[in-house]
């Protein structure tokens, strides 16, 4: 999928793209609005009508994996471990196994414990490995992300598209908007 941020300078600005694009038929995948880090300007003077709710809701901006490395991070670890920490306890009883080393025995264990301390080790190697693997984002992405957190700061709101990585954004629909920018982050 790709994912676009389009920043807007108001909420009613982000609403009526998005009306635009649903009447065009564009099909979105997921669809995200958030409010401005320093969100002083759209509460007060725009009411929303609620019979028309375009938005399920609207997000903060350190809320979304995709714009907080932290959430995404986690995620993938998350993802990771559960298949890392199994396998790991599968090779460290089959490596116990086959080795019929006795290192376990060596420091006071009970030798009937041996292939299973294996498997444990094996499960600690598995989360450790998920924890490290997991790992950070790229410069490019840090880079859109720290200019997207600026513009956040002061004051725009966020439209954070996916669209099906075969379609590409509506730009005709999209310039008769007050877009001042359009950030594309990384195709999945």
């Amino acid at each position: 999928m790709s994912k676009h941020v389009i920043i807007l300078k108001e909420k009613k600005a982000a609403k009526e793209l998005l009306l635009k694009l649903r009447e065009a038929q564009t099909p979105i995948l997921n669809c995200d609005l958030v409010e401005p880090l320093d969100n002083k300007s759209d509460h007060e003077n725009f009411n929303l009508d609620t019979s028309e709710e375009v938005f399920t809701e609207q997000s903060n901006f350190n809320n979304i994996k995709l714009l907080n490395p932290a959430l995404a991070r986690k995620d993938r670890q998350k993802t990771l471990a559960t298949w890392l920490i199994p396998f790991g306890f599968i090779a460290g009883l089959s490596f116990s196994q086959m080795t019929d080393l006795k290192t376990f025995a060596d420091m006071g264990f009970p030798n009937q414990l041996e292939k299973l301390l294996g498997g444990l080790v094996g499960m600690i190697s598995g989360a450790l490995g998920s924890f490290f693997s997991a790992g950070g984002t790229t410069q490019e992405t840090f880079d859109d992300l720290r200019a997207i957190r600026k513009k956040s700061e002061q004051g725009f709101w966020l439209l954070i598209l996916e669209l099906p990585i075969e379609i590409e954004l509506p730009w005709a629909i999209i310039k008769g908007t007050d877009s001042p920018e359009i950030i594309s982050i990384g195709k999945e």
